[in-house]
This record gives structure tokens, sequence and C-alpha cells, in this order.
């Protein structure tokens, strides 16, 4: 890692004017550990910023303003930013990752090092140095480092302003040496078996416990506040949650609204989390069955929707449900 904080210094001390002004090394810190919900990842950042990112895709900076100002540079303030984004390989093979990743930073016009081979959490990367014309008088200087996972390259990229990145350099080094990939689980059983081990989701909206075998995969919230899936080894064995706003409505007004998009089986009412909540059974194919809930909580419908393989419910449901009724809605 010296050769990285060498060449973030040197940065520093030229962007400066010649030494004429000195720029300090920010310190490091108290830091905390992140861990991602969905893809197992972890890594250290500074106790004082923030995770501004989702799952699969950690955004670390002191600010919203900080974040801002890379996405328009007419926006926020100058700082440091450090992304850690999960690419799977989805067939492809490791270099190709890499390479269209390398595409995408030379589409913005970045000026780029030469590569540097690295190991990261014991699996081997590389790095690259960028700079990117921001505007007329101010550049982002970053390094991307590409770890090479079991089934995805994780892309670590730490960006600054100006003197930012070369202040940040022992900052950065601390974070990039305390990446973890996730360890890979061993092959499934024929039959699925929910693990003994429970995690807990925290969301924004709600806390939850599940069996911590269970895979995260991606799914839009479209006009939605948020949404989440889980699944167990099926496609069609999943838990879905999705959160939007209830419009001072209560949670009898807005089943009332939406009963009617569902082809029943049956309906009835339990509480989640002490709350009144209205659940629905319904088959949205053959084989398949789903049950709905909707409750209430600070002018937000938090919705449940579970799904299981009907020929298999015993297998599945329970345990769906186990994790539904541990429920907390903030």
């Amino acid at each position: 890692m010296k050769q990285i904080i060498f060449f973030l210094v040197l940065i520093s001390l030229v962007l400066s004017g010649c030494g004429e002004k000195k720029v300090e090394l920010v310190p490091v810190g108290e830091m905390n550990q992140y861990t991602d919900p969905g893809y197992g990842f972890k890594i250290n950042y500074p106790k004082e910023w923030k995770n501004l990112g989702t799952t699969g895709k950690a955004v670390f900076a002191k600010s919203q303003e900080v974040v801002d100002k890379f996405l328009d540079p007419r926006a926020g303030i100058e700082g440091e930013q450090v992304t850690v984004e999960v690419i799977p390989y989805a067939g492809k093979t490791p270099d190709a990752v890499i390479q269209s990743l390398k595409d995408d930073l030379k589409q913005q016009n970045a000026e780029m090092q030469p590569d540097q081979m690295l190991t990261i959490g014991g699996k081997p990367s590389v790095m690259l140095q960028y700079r990117i014309q921001a505007t007329t008088k101010t550049s982002i200087y970053g390094h991307q480092v590409f770890v090479q996972g079991d089934t995805a390259i994780y892309k670590l990229d730490f960006e600054g302003y100006g003197t930012q990145h070369g202040m940040h350099a022992n900052v950065n080094d601390t974070m990039l040496k305390s990446f973890e990939p996730p360890v890979v689980v061993a092959k499934k059983p024929d039959v699925w078996n929910p693990a003994s081990n429970l995690s807990v989701y925290d969301a924004k909206y709600f806390t939850m416990k599940y069996p911590d075998n269970m895979e995260f995969v991606d799914v839009k919230k479209g006009n939605n506040d948020f949404a989440m899936e889980m699944r167990a080894d099926r496609r069609d064995c999943s838990i879905h949650i999705d959160v939007f706003g209830a419009k001072n409505l209560t949670v009898d007004k807005v089943w009332d609204q939406n009963k009617g998009r569902y082809h029943a089986k049956g309906t009835g009412t339990t509480t989640l989390d002490g709350n009144k909540t209205y659940w629905v059974d319904y088959s949205p194919m053959a084989n398949i069955n789903s049950r709905a809930y909707f409750v209430v909580k600070n002018d937000k419908v938090v919705r449940v929707t579970v799904n299981w393989f009907a020929p298999q419910k015993d297998i599945y449901f329970k345990v769906f449900e186990q994790s539904v009724n541990s429920l907390k809605l903030k």
C-alpha cells in the first residue's frame, strides 16, 4: 500500500502550489464497520462519515453535500468519497468485467495510470489511478481497486476534488486494508433448510429477523419509498417488502383501496408489532401461493409479500411467517 500513499501525497503537494503550502494528511480516527446486508462484504469507514448508498453499492462520505458534488460539479461541497460496488460476473470473465469498468472511466475522459497488481482480502486485485477534469479549474483525483471475488468483482472507488484525495491518503489506505469479500457458502442441499442463525435486516422503516442463508436480490422500488427482497433456494420462494405513503389513511382505508387488486383465496386480520394488519392469500401462478400483509405506521404503508412453492409449503411458509412476525416498525 505504500506506493498508493506516496502517489496521493505527491498529488496533494503539487496541487498546493509546488510546496508553498503543505497539505496536511487527514488523520485516521475511530472507524465503524459496514457489512453489506445483501452481499456480505465488509469495510471500515470513518466514524464521522455516513453510508449514503444502497445494498450492493455502499457510498461513504462526510455528508450528502459531498456526494452531490460528484454528481454535479456545480452543486455540493468538495470532499472525499469512497464507493464499494458489487459487479456480478454474469457469465463474463473477471478480466472482461474489469475491462468494461476501465471503459466506463475512459468515457468520462479520465487520464489513467498503468495497472498495479495487489492482493486485497486474500483476493487478486487490480488498482488504477486516474484524473478527471471536472471543471475548467478543478480536477477529481482517484484510484479504483477491482477485487476479484468468487461470483463478482468488488469495485472500490476512492475519489476526491483537488487536494482532498491526497489529504485522505491514510484514510483511504486504512479503508482498503479493512475490506473483506464475503465468504462463499457451501453447496446447497437438495432440500432447503433455514439456517439456525438469524440475522437482523435493519432498514429505515423496519427491522426484521431472517435465516442468514436467505439471499438478497436487487429489486426496483419504482414509485415506492423503499423495496427489498430476499429468497430461499428458489426464485418463487421469497419475502418481498415495499413501503409507500399512506396519505393520512388508516390501515382500514388502505386495505379497502388495495384489496380489489387480489384474487383472494382468503383474507383476515392479525397484528404486526402491535399494529392492526390485514392479510390476503392468493395464487399468482400455478403451484405458487402468496400472502400479502398490509400495516400502517407513521403514515407509511408497509406491505409484506411472502411467496412459496405450494407443494412444499411445510418447508417455506412457517419460516417466512416467523420472519414476518419478527417485524418491528419504526
